[in-house]
C-alpha cells in the first residue's frame, strides 16, 4: 500500500492514473475532454476528500500515453473501457464526464446496464450536448489547421500565447481532430433513459453549449435531474473551479448517501 496516497499499488490497467482508494465509500471516474488529458483532474482528490476514491481516466494518445494509438470510434472506446475499467466498477462509483468525456461516459453506463452490469449511482456530465443532439464537433471534420486552432482558442483549450510554438500547435490540431473525429462517431439519438440520476453542469460563460442545452439531458434519465450553472467558460473545471468543486462535492455525498 502506498502510505502517502492511501491507495493498494500493483498492476493496474493504463486508463487509470491512480488505483482506487479501497477506503473510499465511493469512486469517482471523471474523463476528460477533448484535446484534454486526465492532468486536467489532478487536483480533484485534494479538494474532493478521502470519502471519495478519484479516479481519472487516461485515453491514450496523450500526456504520460502519448506513444499509445489514439482511438477514435465511439464503440470501440467504450468495448476498451468495459474491458479495462470493469474490475473497478463492482463498487459504489460515479462518472464525471466533461464535453468529450461527457458522451464517453453516456455510451459507457448505457452499454454496461444493457450487459446487466451495475450501474452507477449517478451519472455527471458537463458541458456536453445530450446524446440525441449533434455535438459542438459536428461541421468540424473539414476544418483547416488554422480552423481548429481557432477552434481551440474559442473553446479556452489553448492559449494564444503558446501560438509561438507551432511544434506544439501541430500536435494539439493533431490530438484534437482525433478527438473530434471520436465525438463525430457517437451516434445520436434517444435510447432507454438511464435508471439512475443525472447531474448537468454548465458554465455561464460557455461559448459552446448554452444552460438550455444542457437541461436536454433531462430526457435521458428517470430517476432524477438536475442542472447548474458554475462561473467560467466551456472548460469551467479550469476558471478556476473552486465554486464547481465545492458544489460538486456536495452531489458526491448524496449520491454516495442514497445508495448506501
Amino acid at each position: 500500500m502506498d502510505a502517502a496516497a492511501g491507495r493498494t499499488t500493483g498492476a493496474l490497467t493504463p486508463f487509470l492514473t491512480a488505483a482506487p482508494d479501497p477506503k473510499a465509500p465511493l469512486r469517482l471516474f471523471c474523463l476528460h475532454h477533448a484535446g484534454g488529458g486526465a492532468s486536467m483532474f489532478a487536483e480533484w482528490q485534494q479538494a474532493l476528500g478521502p470519502s471519495v476514491s478519484v479516479l481519472a481516466v487516461q485515453l491514450p494518445g496523450r500526456e504520460r500515453r502519448v506513444r499509445d494509438g489514439r482511438l477514435t470510434e465511439m464503440s470501440e472506446v467504450v468495448r476498451v473501457l468495459c474491458e479495462q475499467l470493469g474490475p473497478h466498477l463492482e463498487s459504489p462509483h460515479v462518472f464525471y464526464g466533461h464535453s468529450m468525456g461527457a458522451l464517453i461516459s453516456f455510451n459507457l453506463v448505457h452499454a454496461r446496464i444493457t450487459a446487466g452490469a451495475r450501474p452507477p449511482e449517478a451519472l455527471i456530465v458537463g458541458a456536453c450536448n445530450p446524446p440525441d443532439v449533434p455535438p459542438v464537433s459536428a461541421g468540424t471534420e473539414d476544418l483547416s489547421r488554422d480552423g481548429l486552432v481557432q477552434w481551440l482558442l474559442d473553446a479556452g483549450g489553448m492559449s494564444p500565447m503558446l501560438l509561438k510554438y507551432p511544434d506544439w500547435v501541430d500536435a494539439a490540431v493533431a490530438l484534437l481532430r482525433d478527438d473530434l473525429q471520436l465525438c463525430n462517431s457517437h451516434v445520436v439519438g434517444r435510447r432507454e433513459p438511464l435508471p439512475r440520476p443525472i447531474l448537468a453542469y454548465s458554465g455561464d460563460g460557455d461559448p459552446l453549449i448554452a444552460a438550455d442545452a444542457m437541461a436536454g439531458w433531462a430526457r435521458h434519465g428517470d430517476s432524477g435531474f438536475e442542472l447548474r450553472t458554475v462561473p467560467g467558460g466551456h472548460l469551467f473545471v479550469r476558471d478556476p473551479p473552486q465554486q464547481f468543486l465545492a458544489m460538486l462535492r456536495r452531489d458526491l455525498a448524496a449520491a454516495g448517501a442514497d445508495h448506501r
